[in-house]
This record gives structure tokens, C-alpha cells and sequence, in this order.
């Protein structure tokens, strides 16, 4: 069987997506056997030990440490606006990873690096593996870098000018060098790889698309839980960032004035950031075993989704598991971003506007159909929606690895 280094700092029981322990379940199914390099349970990000039962006992998992910045030490810089850190906050993670991948290497075959970042600390950890070692290399994008709103109005807010013009140079300069030394590019979406071609002049045919998905376990025997069966429940599942908060918080005031009597459920870390919403109609549970959360959004008659008008690259891990229960969405997302795509392709759900009063008279319909039965046997193309089930993405993914170390073969049959 070939093997595969698999450069992925946020592992089980790191929490982030589990994007990274889909591939590794299937990939041996495909000929390949993935040696996994993770952060130890010991960094201070969130951890799921229940998802570790989902490792495969058969897969090598070497998790390393590193220093990480006092919360005190990050405060300050940030306020000061000094907070300069390149390529990211987890720096001190690429040389403790860089030896342990070295020690790897040295003592097994490996025919394939591969790197998903964030953090792009791990790009670094790869490209040097690549160059020391002579392995192809296959960089994968979770999220864009130079072109993301997210990290662009981080930088705005934490650094001076000067550092922050530095900051984006830097990144673009890194971007570039990435992408030209890795043998295959993975990103997410269409979007994010056109933004890619136009930044730096990148042929699309060399940029392979492989989505987020689902993972179909995770729905086998799953029954409906509702949590108000009498009442219309819209179920928000798993975390969000800071930006989406005033999006969601005018979702819950239009929602509150069109129907008191309708719930707005919030399952997860973003039920402990909802604090403060000036409605009555919403509850928070913090913290469910997966299937339980998973049930009750099935239970719900709806399932909310938030982007900000600027993230229009972005395509979350929610949308995919949403799209797989199968309730109707209610997405308040840009209208040509790639959220907006995928769920009118699917026909999922709506695509709500960021304005409120536009977004008023759409859920005032909405909510009168509910009333009126309609939604009773709604189905979205599940044809469409399969293609986005882990187990297939694995297999385009471990195709792409035949053919980075098969040269011969044609390098753009997964790029579409």
C-alpha cells in the first residue's frame, strides 16, 4: 500500500472539522495509508474527545506540542496593533513538527506529502519536507489566505499600517511560492480557485476542486428528535465567528417580529456567543453528543445558515451536514457567493437577504407557507447532494495522489 504523510495540526481530538479524520478513514480503501502529524491534546484549542473512536486503529497519529502565546501576551499586542505573526499564530508549531516529520521520514517510505492548512504554518512544515526530501507534494486550501476577508479584516484590526502592509505582502509573496513548489493544488470551491488563477496567474486545469462533505455514518438509523413539536424550531448547528453575530442577532429580531411563537435553536459552541439577544425565541444547548445534535436538527423545521455579504469564498462544513438532513435552510449568505451555488443547485432551501427588510417580507412568506403545510414533504436533489459524500471526495482525492506520483497521467481530470 502507498503511504501518505498527512500534515493536519487540527486532528481528533483537536476540534476545527473533521474534514482531515474523513479522509484518513477511507483513504486505505483507495491504496493509500495515511501517517498522520497533528497537535497534541496539550495546545489550548478545543478538543471532541468523542470523535477520537472514529480514528481507525490501524492509522499512526504523532501529535506534537509547541509554545504556544500567553492569552495576556496576544492581548496586548492586538490592542496595540502590534500583533505581527508570520505565516500565522502557530509558528512555534513548525519546527517541533518539522522534526518529528523528519524522524518519520527517515525510517519509513513515504510516496506523498500532503499539507492542509490552516494553519499555513503547515505549508511550511511540507514545503521543506519537499525540498529536503524529494517527495511530491500535495497542498491543500481550506480557506483562501490573501484573498479572505476574514484574515484581511484581522489584519486591519490588529496591526499598524505599516505592519499590515508588511503582513499582506508577505502572505501574497507566501501564496505564490506555495503554490509553485507544490506538485498538486487542492481547493474548496470555484470561487476560491478562480480568485487564485486571477491573483497569480494560475491555469484553473492545475487547481483541483474536492468540497467539504458528509460523512454518511453519521446519518445511518438517525431519527427525528423535535425539540417543539408544536411550534416552527430553526435549528443553528456547530460554532460561528465573531463577524456573523449581528447577522444572526437581526435574524432573531425579524424572526421575533413576524412570529413570537417560533423558536430559533442554537446546538453547540455558537449557542455560548448568542448571549445578550434582546428576543424571547431562542434557546441554547452548549454542548451535545453528535447524534443528539444531529437529531434534533433533524427534528427542527428548519436550518439556519450565516455568511457575511464579503465571504463570498467561503463554504462551511455546516452547509454540507445540512444539506444532508434535508430540512429546508434558511441562508443568509451572499447571493453569488458559493453557499448561495451549492444550495440553489441542491434546491435546499433560501437564500435570505442581508438586508432586514427584505429579509422580513421573505420569512413572513416563508413562515406562511410552513403554516400552510407546504414544507411537509420537501426533498432537495439528493442525486446532486451525494456527490459531496466523504467517502466519494476521499476517492477523487486519492486519485489525485496517483497522479501526482504518476507523472504520465492526465493531471486535469479532477479540476472540474
Amino acid at each position: 500500500m502507498k503511504k501518505v504523510l498527512f500534515i493536519y495540526y487540527h486532528f481528533p481530538p483537536i476540534m476545527g472539522d473533521w474534514r482531515g479524520l474523513g479522509f484518513v478513514k477511507f483513504l486505505p480503501e483507495f491504496g493509500w495509508q495515511p501517517v498522520v502529524i497533528s497537535a497534541a491534546e496539550s495546545v489550548s484549542y478545543g478538543k471532541d474527545y468523542g470523535v477520537l473512536q472514529e480514528v481507525p486503529d490501524n492509522i499512526e497519529v504523532h501529535r506534537v506540542g509547541h509554545q504556544e502565546q500567553s492569552q495576556e501576551w496576544t492581548y496586548l499586542r492586538r490592542k496595540l496593533r502590534m500583533n505581527y505573526v508570520f505565516p500565522d499564530e502557530y509558528r512555534s508549531w513548525y519546527s517541533p513538527a518539522l522534526r518529528e516529520a523528519r524522524r518519520i521520514l527517515r525510517k519509513e517510505k513515504v510516496d506523498l506529502i500532503f499539507s492542509s492548512c490552516p494553519p499555513y504554518t503547515a505549508f511550511f512544515v511540507a514545503m521543506k519536507l519537499k525540498r529536503e526530501f524529494h517527495i511530491p507534494w500535495v497542498a491543500e486550501w481550506r480557506d483562501p489566505w490573501s484573498g479572505s476577508y476574514f484574515f484581511n479584516r484581522y489584519y486591519d484590526e490588529t496591526l499598524i499600517k505599516p505592519l499590515r502592509n508588511l503582513q499582506k505582502f508577505r502572505v501574497r509573496r507566501a501564496e505564490r511560492d506555495i503554490l509553485k513548489a507544490a506538485d498538486r493544488t487542492i481547493a474548496l470551491g470555484w470561487q476560491f480557485r478562480q480568485q487564485f488563477c486571477e491573483t497569480h496567474g494560475i491555469k484553473e486545469g492545475e487547481i483541483a476542486i474536492i468540497t467539504n462533505g458528509y460523512d454518511e455514518a453519521d446519518y445511518n438509523n438517525l431519527r427525528p428528535r423535535p425539540l417543539y413539536p408544536d411550534r416552527l424550531t430553526i435549528v443553528f448547528l456547530g460554532s460561528f465567528y465573531p463577524e456573523y453575530r449581528e447577522i444572526i442577532l437581526r435574524f432573531l429580531r425579524v424572526v421575533d417580529e413576524i412570529d413570537r411563537n417560533a423558536e430559533v435553536v442554537f446546538i453547540g459552541r455558537g449557542a455560548a456567543e448568542i448571549e445578550g439577544a434582546n428576543t424571547g425565541n431562542f434557546t441554547r444547548i452548549l454542548h451535545l453528543a453528535r447524534q443528539k445534535a444531529l437529531a434534533f436538527s433533524l427534528g427542527s423545521d428548519f436550518l439556519l445558515l450565516v455568511l457575511p455579504p464579503a465571504a463570498k469564498l467561503v463554504h462551511t462544513v455546516k452547509l454540507f451536514e445540512y444539506l444532508r438532513l434535508g430540512k429546508p435552510i434558511l441562508a443568509s449568505v451572499p447571493e453569488d457567493g458559493e453557499a448561495a451555488k451549492i444550495i440553489r443547485e441542491a434546491k435546499a432551501g433560501f437564500i435570505l437577504s442581508h438586508e432586514p427588510g427584505e429579509m422580513r417580507e421573505q420569512l413572513k412568506a416563508i413562515f406562511d407557507e410552513w403554516t400552510k403545510g407546504k414544507f411537509k414533504d420537501f426533498h432537495p436533489d439528493r442525486e446532486y447532494i451525494a456527490q459531496f459524500e466523504r467517502r466519494k471526495l476521499t476517492q477523487k482525492l486519492a486519485e489525485l495522489f496517483d497522479e501526482v506520483i504518476t507523472p504520465t497521467m492526465n493531471k486535469t481530470g479532477l479540476s472540474q
